[in-house]
């Protein structure tokens, strides 16, 4: 290899090493308990404004003698309501998943610095052959 190609390569692997280090700056920071708590909250307000909302059109609706003006409350409480509730069950639930996953990373990074007088992970079994019988 040329002196020029060794030069190219070093200067590759450092932009790789930077960038490796700055992904893992970007996953630490979005692994944090603000995010959580940026999930935390307009989930549950999506959640409670929803059955607000579905309360609310029940009430109108229950308290209209006509069908026809009983419509409108539906939709506009019910059918937003509704989908309120359905979007804040969706980010409290994917706020639930990452501290799970938060606490089994960090549950991991405990167990990798283990004593060696731990006891080895037990090793799988390899499934036996299916092999052909001849019935008769």
């Amino acid at each position: 290899m040329s002196k020029r190609d060794e030069d190219v390569a070093t200067r590759v692997a450092a932009r790789r090493e930077r960038f490796r280090d700055a992904v893992a700056r970007l996953s630490e920071r979005a692994q944090s308990t603000q995010l959580l708590r940026m999930l935390l909250l307009p989930g549950a307000f999506c959640l409670l404004a929803g059955f607000v909302l579905m309360f609310l059109g029940w009430y109108g609706a229950a308290h209209t003698a006509r069908q026809i003006e009983q419509i409108p409350y539906l939709i506009s409480g019910g059918f937003i309501g509704l989908g309120l509730v359905f979007v804040g069950a969706l980010v409290l639930a994917s706020a639930l998943w990452m501290s799970m996953l938060q606490r089994f990373v960090s549950e991991q990074r405990e167990n990798d610095g283990a004593p060696p007088s731990a006891p080895p992970a037990p090793a799988r079994r390899p499934r036996p052959r299916r092999t052909r019988s001849s019935r008769p």
